[in-house]
């Protein structure tokens, strides 16, 4: 049997982990801001016109309401007015109320991709050669980033990215003049979100992401930050390993749940 020593150190260990998950996905709604947003019983309504999933959903976390299905009526029918998908954002383990998922399916949500949240304390690394840092976004930055989304999403990038909050940073790397990787870092309170990784497709596996996450780690220390984390999709497994490589370890979970056509109330 464990001591009391011991059990205070897993718990210490349990909620030091939890508060990081917390900043982080803070750092996330932070740096990725929705064109509409509404407080719904402490729930982040989300919506931005098409493109991004999560500028375009429901942020489920501060539960404060007291009918948890006349809340998610009350969400539907804000998208419905909009003629949008019905979407929300459900993490594990911070996600109010605890049953959300359960609630959202018996309704007729579906899950889509699966996201892991990636976090790492953040070191004194050197910043390194051939990686600029901006306050704003180079053409040749955007034009690596948005050949790394879907179409569906550009026409709406260029918006969300004009709204992104200060602290930020834009950090690109280049080789002969050529932008071949980005990255976006968004400071909030003790925490660095990465977003916009991308590289170009003639520079992939050859480092070049690697080099702006460390540029991100570098100003993120630089700022005072203790947490980097990020959010990948759970299946792309050479962006894992990647991750997994530079000292990022699982945090957290999260999925979008997805109305489906004709179901619901």
């Amino acid at each position: 049997m464990a001591g009391a020593g011991e059990s205070g150190t897993g718990l210490s260990a349990v909620l030091s982990k939890r508060a990081r998950l917390l900043a982080i996905e803070h750092a996330a709604v932070r740096a990725w801001p929705a064109g509409e947003t509404r407080d719904v019983d402490g729930w982040l309504w989300r919506y931005s016109g098409g493109g991004s999933q999560r500028a375009n959903s429901v942020s489920a976390l501060n539960y404060r309401g007291t009918n948890v299905e006349r809340t998610i009526d009350a969400i539907e029918q804000l998208y419905r007015e909009r003629a949008a998908p019905v979407r929300f954002q459900v993490g594990f383990p911070l996600s109010e109320p605890d049953d959300l998922d359960a609630r959202l399916e018996a309704r007729g949500y579906v899950i889509h991709d699966p996201v892991t949240t990636l976090v790492k304390p953040v070191a004194a690394v050197a910043m390194p050669e051939n990686v600029s840092l901006s306050a704003t976004p180079s053409q040749g930055w955007r034009t690596v980033y948005l050949s790394n989304i879907s179409l569906d999403r550009r026409p709406f990038a260029e918006a969300i990215l004009a709204r992104v909050p200060a602290p930020c940073v834009f950090a690109e790397a280049r080789r002969n003049g050529e932008t071949i990787a980005t990255a976006l870092g968004v400071l909030h309170e003790n925490a660095v979100i990465a977003e916009c990784v991308g590289t170009a497709a003639s520079a992939r596996r050859q480092g070049a992401a690697s080099m702006v996450m460390s540029a991100l780690e570098a100003w993120g220390a630089a700022q005072g930050a203790r947490t980097i984390g990020l959010q990948a999709v759970t299946t792309n497994m050479p962006a894992q390993g990647l991750y997994a490589a530079l000292g990022y370890t699982a945090a957290g979970t999260y999925h979008y749940r997805y109305l489906e056509e004709g179901s619901g109330r």
